[in-house]
C-alpha cells in the first residue's frame, strides 16, 4: 500500500502554473514506478484538496503562498496532479480484483 501520498512544494517556483506542473510530474514519475509492482494494490494520497493540506501548517512556503501538493486545488478543482495520477492508474500492469 502506498499510504499518505503528497509532494512538498516548498522548493518548487512560485508560479502556480509552473509549481503544478513540476507536481504533477513528482506524482507520475513515483506512481508509474511503484506501480509496476503487482504487489502494489492500494493508493491514498494525504487528503484530496489543498484547502485542507497539513503542509500548509507544517511546510510552508518561505515565500508566503499557499501550498499545493494535492490533486485539486483550494475550490476542488482538478489541477495536473489528479491527471497524473490518473494517467498512472491507466498505464499499470492490470489487478485482478
Amino acid at each position: 500500500m502506498i499510504s499518505e501520498l503528497d509532494v512538498i512544494d516548498r522548493p518548487l517556483p512560485a508560479d502556480p502554473t509552473d509549481r503544478d506542473r513540476q507536481v504533477a510530474r513528482v506524482y507520475k514519475d513515483y506512481l508509474e514506478v511503484v506501480l509496476e509492482e503487482p504487489a502494489v494494490f492500494f493508493v491514498n494520497t494525504w487528503g484530496i484538496s489543498d484547502r485542507y493540506t497539513w503542509l500548509a501548517q507544517q511546510e510552508p512556503r518561505l515565500d508566503g503562498l499557499p501550498v499545493r501538493p494535492l490533486p485539486l486545488d483550494e475550490q476542488m478543482n482538478r489541477k495536473p496532479a489528479w491527471r497524473a495520477i490518473a494517467q498512472a492508474f491507466d498505464h499499470c500492469p492490470h489487478r485482478p480484483a
